[in-house]
């Protein structure tokens, strides 16, 4: 069985805890077979302490289509990804017959929960708006029929809006890959106002993926993603915050649930 480990830690930084745990959040990670048996002690001794619960992101899916998106559990039945999910997970041969789910990553995403209700937001579906201002609010919900339990996967709390130079972390499923999701370190960078760019490539299966904050108290949901771009011939990667978004969202699936 291969175990993750961190690509490398600083001599110094084994040492000094805040060092450490910062390192390891941001590390790429490889196998541990990479590495020899001092190494490998040293990974499993000192990766576990900062080991981050992400079972609330998991993946939608339509069960008659290959067509797949990231999602994040935002409340025991409910799950947030990008509006453009709506409309890509609904398109399939046999509507009737197309059922999407919802596959939190606890267990490895081999629990389904039967989404019922979406709702996305309203001004990404303005037709004649420019693409960069929509993209903004490219952010939508999904309400699942029974509530997803506790020991599954709790619900990730929200956060302040991402900051310039800071360093978020993508948790993502990617098209057809299996368990568990991908993880990195994405920094946030200078881009398109109103958007949260970060320096991270993404491919497909990846919208509506969660960029994270850590914090002394766990992880917070702070953007979703939308969708991927260049600057200056590198890969980035467009995303949407939530702070300010997520909470007349939530309002607007009650009304439409009826509660």
């Amino acid at each position: 069985m291969d175990w993750p480990c961190p690509v490398a830690i600083p001599a110094q930084n084994l040492s000094n805890p805040e060092r450490l745990t910062r390192h390891w959040t941001a590390a790429s990670l490889l196998p541990m077979k990479t590495f020899g048996l001092p190494m490998l002690m040293t990974c499993l001794v000192l990766a576990w302490p900062v080991w981050a619960d992400v079972s609330a992101v998991g993946r939608l899916e339509n069960t008659s289509t290959n067509q797949t998106c990231t999602g994040t559990l935002v409340a025991p039945n409910v799950v947030l990804s990008a509006a453009h999910c709506a409309g890509a997970l609904r398109d399939a041969p046999d509507t009737e017959a197309a059922q999407v789910v919802f596959r939190p990553g606890g267990l490895g995403g081999t629990v389904a929960f039967k989404v019922t209700n979406r709702v996305t937001h309203p001004f990404f579906a303005q037709p004649l708006a420019a693409n960069g201002w929509k993209l903004r609010f490219d952010m939508a919900l999904f309400a699942l029929e029974s509530d997803v339990p506790e020991t599954l996967a709790r619900p990730m709390p929200t956060g302040p809006e991402a900051r310039l130079g800071e360093t978020l972390f993508l948790v993502s499923w990617r098209a057809r890959a299996s368990a568990p999701p991908r993880q990195r370190a994405c920094d946030v960078i200078d881009g398109i106002p109103g958007l949260v760019t970060v320096a991270c490539a993404v491919l497909g299966g990846e919208s509506g993926a969660p960029l994270l904050r850590k914090t002394p108290s766990g992880l917070e949901l702070v953007a979703v993603l939308s969708s991927r771009s260049q600057q200056r011939k590198q890969p980035v990667a467009l995303a949407s915050n939530v702070a300010l978004r997520l909470g007349p969202l939530l309002d607007a699936l009650r009304s439409a649930d009826g509660s």
